[in-house]
């Protein structure tokens, strides 16, 4: 009898804010709690899917985040730095752990908010025989209304690095993955479509880029623009796949996370699920 697939989850968090546009029921407290009631209910509903979660702390932690990973899963603290670092080393972390090529790997960041039943949706999804040449499936992405209606998945161009991808894929396009990190501003975007062999930058962005830091000096400015240039033509290249190592990538409708950031919320009931996962009861 078939093994059936398993998910583990890389859930990506730091300590830190930046200066993004957040709703006013922004909280990467309450994000984590939504993420942990939806690992509750796969384990109650699919108690054969796992999960296996690593929560990926990029430095320290508040103590409150930390002790709710600690109830769910294995916290690890690493020295990254920088989103594109931290990401680079999940991606790693994946590889290294050893999980079955049929496996699932949930990639996270911890300015989401989650659907209870996002975890079963995405391993159902996953299992579908009528998926099965499909490797990747974005939880965020598709915007569009929230109609009550079950889970469907639709093809989707791009998405954020929150992502599902099978193991077996991960490990033949990490080092692809790799290159679009290091080809500099969205490499979410890049990645999605190199992956789905389709270029990514046109000519004008291969060449121009954007401008440095005000007082960097001149020759510093130059060899970053050689750099960039050199890696986003790389990054084309690679986006010209033979059909049958072009990953097929699917969209959750609707969305079973959303990101909390202003201008990029998707449709969906999050300042309730917020609510509910807000206070010293939740």
């Amino acid at each position: 009898m078939t093994r059936p697939a398993q998910l583990h989850v890389v859930y990506r968090s730091h300590g830190g804010e930046n200066s993004k546009g957040r709703p006013a029921w922004y909280s990467k407290l309450a994000g984590l709690r939504s993420f942990c009631r939806a690992v509750q209910v796969l384990s109650e509903q699919r108690p054969d899917a796992g999960p296996d979660v690593v929560f990926l702390n990029d430095g320290p932690v508040p103590p409150q985040r930390l002790d709710v990973m600690e109830r769910w899963g294995e916290p690890l603290t690493i020295r990254g730095g920088s989103n594109r670092r931290s990401y680079l080393q999940g991606l790693a972390l994946a590889r290294r752990r050893g999980w079955a090529a049929d496996d699932l790997v949930l990639l996270a960041e911890d300015d989401y908010m989650w659907r209870p039943e996002a975890l079963v949706a995405l391993v159902d999804a996953a299992r579908d025989t009528r998926h099965a040449d499909v490797d990747y499936f974005a939880p965020y992405g598709q915007q569009v209304p929230d109609d009550g209606t079950p889970t469907r998945w639709a093809p989707v161009g791009s998405t954020t690095s929150t992502f599902a991808v099978r193991v077996a894929a991960l490990r033949q396009d990490e080092r692809l993955m790799l290159l679009c990190a290091l080809s500099g501003g969205d490499f979410d975007h890049s990645t999605c479509l190199t992956l789905q062999g389709k270029p990514r930058f046109g000519v004008h962005d291969i060449v121009r880029h954007h401008p440095p830091a005000p007082g960097t000096p001149a020759w510093r400015s130059a060899a970053r623009g050689a750099y960039l240039t050199v890696m986003r033509t790389a990054v084309d290249l690679r986006s010209l796949r033979r059909p049958s190592r072009r990953r097929r990538m699917l969209g959750a409708e609707p969305a079973l996370a959303t990101h909390m950031e202003e201008g990029w919320i998707a449709p969906g009931p999050w300042e309730d699920i917020a609510a509910a996962h807000t206070g010293p009861d939740a």
